[in-house]
């Protein structure tokens, strides 16, 4: 049996969070920033009850998994996300903002995973100007100070207060609490934060579309940064193997804001998944 934690070639690492005995699955998740760290989804992980077993993964360099030089190390997170997905059998990927689009720029991927699970992502860099255009409307005047000290000397405690001063673009008022209480709690990482926004944002493209794996792509109606549109309104996506759902209330990150809705919603891709492996293998 594998270990509760351990790390890839590539110092990706796996945290075993919950385990049952229904199916020999294996839930990958994958956490957004980059630099929040895989502690950013625990109250998703610790609500949902899957089949088999679930695991925290955090790339090399990024969040609480420090190595000795992390943008080097964050710069190999292709091969880190490969080999944690190939570290496991039967495993479903479930991954958050830039964590999906870490999956999609993956093309090796595709032949390793049984489901895909993409939470307030986006299937191109287009979500960047749809931010920017939103944040020009409805300015917070504290962000503007916070990042150009962060700009002039980058640091964990200044990324941390830039991302809570900006709570009101990715939280819902009724939850603003919750999810500054949940940002103040994260190890953050500026070094793997930095890399991703000079070599990845800017130029991200999916390189790849789910063609048969049961796929579930959802985001909350009031996430103005990766809104469901860039999805919805994809014909590329409009597939019978992938469910798109817009969580009515919620935000960027609607387990804290609709947690009832988001169980449900596990459990009917649950079933879908179930159905389309019974097709796939009807014995």
């Amino acid at each position: 049996m594998k270990q509760d934690i351990f790390w890839t070639s590539s110092k990706a690492r796996l945290k075993r969070l919950h385990i049952n005995n229904r199916e020999n699955y294996n839930w990958l998740f994958l956490p957004g920033g980059p630099g929040l760290g895989s502690e950013s989804l625990r109250d998703l992980t610790d609500m949902l009850s899957l089949p088999g077993a679930m695991w925290a993964v955090d790339l090399p360099g990024d969040g609480s998994n420090l190595t000795e030089n992390d943008s080097e190390s964050f710069s190999k997170w292709s091969n880190g996300l490969i080999e944690a997905v190939n570290a496991l059998d039967n495993v479903i990927l479930v991954a958050h903002s830039s964590g999906g689009m870490f999956a999609l720029a993956t093309p090796e991927l595709e032949k390793d995973l049984l489901g895909l699970v993409l939470m307030d992502s986006a299937p191109s860099a287009d979500w960047q100007n749809i931010f920017s255009d939103y944040v020009k409307k409805h300015p917070i005047p504290e962000t503007e100070r916070l990042q150009q000290l962060y700009e002039n000397n980058p640091s964990n405690a200044l990324l941390k207060a830039l991302t809570i001063v900006c709570a009101p673009y990715f939280s819902i008022k009724e939850n603003r609490e919750k999810v500054t209480l949940l940002l103040d709690s994260l190890p953050f990482n500026y070094k793997s934060h930095l890399w991703a926004e000079m070599h990845f944002d800017k130029t991200y493209q999916a390189l790849w579309i789910p063609q048969t794996i049961p796929t579930l792509i959802f985001s909350g109606d009031n996430d103005h940064i990766t809104p469901l549109t860039l999805f919805s309104q994809s014909k590329e996506f409009q597939r019978n193997n992938i469910m798109i759902r817009e969580i009515k209330n919620a935000s960027h990150f609607p387990w804290i804001d609709q947690p009832e809705v988001i169980q449900a919603l596990f459990t009917a891709f649950l079933d879908q998944f179930s159905r389309d492996c019974r097709q796939i293998n009807p014995y």
